[in-house]
Order: structure tokens, then C-alpha cells, then sequence
């Protein structure tokens, strides 16, 4: 099944393109917060769905700030400490930019911005992730064949840098797990993906794959943290941990090659991938190798989806786009 842009439920126009788009995973209904990049900014915005709110009618959003970077973000992440509506007020955020830094944000409620820069890697950093736990951990991986762990805790006294775990090859994707803490995952170009003990940072095990190269993203279940999916080549590819280190199933899934691979965070059997050059993004379910639903866009940059509802939204052409699962079924 097709979908042009204009099945899309509502649409956030932007100054300029998005490079990345990002939902904060609340824990409790109330407002949803959404960041996205394009240049040296991140522009912060609060959606109201009056699935998530009582007193709110039909879906509204507003823009809160931008914020600005001394360099190009590549890509961003919320802290779990972020909250708009306990004490204190924080949205708490980290980036990565093309001069390799990694950046900590935080803002009160006047939006007024601190930063800290956490550290830098020797080159580009393709990936970065909060510890869902306590957010008091940052992982971020990259083209210098590492992965980095920052402690950014406020007993860090200024030398933020934890670990350091070598890869085989560039790190690519590098993701915590809410629903099984203790583990940190980390997929790297050549195919290699591979789990790790969190307090010490020792492999526990790595999953099989083939092709053994051209990994451009991987992902994690938040519903059921037995499954990983990933993007290879022009394929996607499905792995049940708890059935062994085989993929279980993989299929095409865009003919001039897959660049993004996500879970849906409401169901353990939808995933998405974006294709590239990025105007293409397919919805699939893990039962059925053949996508269930194609969404085009003119230009795509990023998606993200929602941790409670079935809301994914995608990077466009000056716009962010949010679609709607349930109302396209």
C-alpha cells in the first residue's frame, strides 16, 4: 500500500531541511517533546495529542526554541531526565557535530541553555545514547573504530571519559535498552553486532551475519529487547536473541540500498526503514517479509518513533512529517 506525503495526519514546516529528528520516550501521558537538527541548530518542540492530554481537542504543536551549536549536528539524543512537568524543569539533550564533539545540553523553563562539551572523538561520530537508567551515562560510537563511555554525572570532576571499547570497524549504531538494563549494543560497519556488559563493559554475545559488511543501521526493540533488527545493503535483517545469533528472517527492502532501520515502540512487530537517497520509508510487519504500507516523500531526512502511540515522524523538505499507524490501517 502507497502513501504520498499528504497521508500524513499533520505537518511541522522548518527553515530548512532536518538531518535528524528525534521523540523524547516519556514515561506518562501529558505533552510530547520532539527535537530536530538542520545545520548548527536543534529546534525543540512540544506536540499536543489529545490522545496523551484530556483538555486537548485536536493536535496542536508549538516551537519552544532553537538552539544553537558551533558546528553542524549530526546527530542528537534526549536524556531521560528530561521533564516538563516535575521539578525541576530540564530538557536535557546531547549532540554529535561534524567537528567530532559531543555536546551536553540543558535548559530551564525560560529556555535558558547551558552547555558542556562531554569530549570529542578523532573523527566522525555516527551515533549516540543515553543510559536509559539514570541518564547519568553517555555512549557515542564512530568512524575511529571505537566506542566511548562518558560518565556525565555531577561527581564526573571534569574528566567525563569512563571506557573506551576497540571495535573491528567503524561503530555505526550504539543503543541502550529500557526494558533490559545492563546491556549496551553496538553495531559496527563490517556486520559485527555485538552486546555488552554495562558495569563492566565485557562482550556477552555477538549475533551472526551475512553479508558481512555494509552495515548502516541497527536497531532495538524497546518492546521485546530479544529482537534487533538492522539494515544491510539493500536487505533488512531480523534477529531473535533468544532463538541464537541467526537472523530469523531478512528480506529487500530498497533497491538502491537501506540507510535506516527502526522499531516501532507501541508494537514488537512493526518496524520501519528509510531508503536511500531517503525519499522512501516502509513500514513492516515481522510476520510478513513484504512491506505493509510505502510512505514517499520528496526528500528524507531522518524518523523517529513515539514510545506510546503509533506516531512515527520523518525528516522532509523543509517540513517534518508525522503519520499516524492507526488512522492509515
Amino acid at each position: 500500500m502507497g502513501f504520498s506525503e499528504t497521508a500524513c495526519f499533520a505537518e511541522i514546516t522548518t527553515d530548512k531541511s532536518p538531518n535528524c529528528v528525534e521523540f523524547f520516550h516519556q514515561h506518562d501521558v501529558g505533552p510530547v517533546l520532539l527535537a530536530y537538527s538542520f545545520e548548527n541548530y536543534v529546534t525543540l518542540v512540544v506536540l499536543h495529542f489529545p490522545k496523551l492530554e484530556a483538555d486537548v481537542a485536536e493536535f496542536t504543536h508549538e516551537i519552544l526554541t532553537d538552539v544553537k551549536h558551533e558546528s553542524l549536528v549530526q546527530q542528537l539524543a534526549w536524556c531521560p531526565r528530561t521533564s516538563m512537568v516535575s521539578h525541576p524543569f530540564q530538557l536535557i539533550f546531547a549532540t554529535v557535530c561534524l567537528d567530532h564533539n559531543i555536546r551536553l545540553f540543558t535548559l530551564n523553563n525560560q529556555m535558558e541553555v547551558s552547555m558542556v562539551t562531554v569530549g570529542k572523538h578523532n573523527t566522525f561520530v555516527n551515533d549516540i545514547a543515553f543510559e536509559p537508567s539514570t541518564g547519568n551515562i553517555l555512549a557515542t560510537t564512530g568512524d575511529d573504530n571505537k566506542c566511548r563511555i562518558w560518565n556525565i554525572s555531577e561527581d564526573s570532576d571534569g574528566d567525563m571519559t569512563e571506557h573506551c571499547i576497540p571495535l573491528t570497524s567503524p561503530g555505526k549504531v550504539v543503543r541502550w535498552n529500557s526494558s533490559d538494563i545492563g546491556k549496551l549494543l553496538v553495531a559496527e560497519q563490517n556486520g559485527c553486532i555485538r552486546m555488552y556488559d554495562a558495569t563492566n563493559y565485557a562482550p556477552v554475545f555477538s549475533l551472526t551475519c551475512t553479508p558481512s559488511s555494509g552495515l548502516t543501521s541497527c536497531d532495538w526493540s524497546l518492546v521485546n529487547p530479544s529482537k534487533i533488527g538492522a539494515t544491510i545493503g539493500k536487505n533488512y535483517y531480523i534477529w531473535n536473541t533468544e532463538k541464537g545469533s541467526l537472523p530469523i528472517m531478512s528480506a529487500p527492502a530498497h533497491n538502491e540500498g537501506a540507510q535506516m532501520f527502526r522499531w516501532c515502540n507501541a508494537s514488537e512487530e512493526i518496524f520501519a526503514t528509510h531508503g536511500r537517497p531517503g525519499n522512501e520509508t516502509k513500514v513492516f510487519l515481522s510476520s510478513n517479509e513484504k512491506a505493509t504500507m510505502t510512505i514517499t516523500s520528496k526528500v528524507g531526512y531522518g524518523m523517529s518513533w513515539h514510545n506510546i502511540l503509533p506516531v512515527c515522524v520523518i525528516g522532509s523538505n523543509r517540513k517534518l512529517l508525522l503519520f499516524d499507524l492507526e488512522a492509515m490501517s
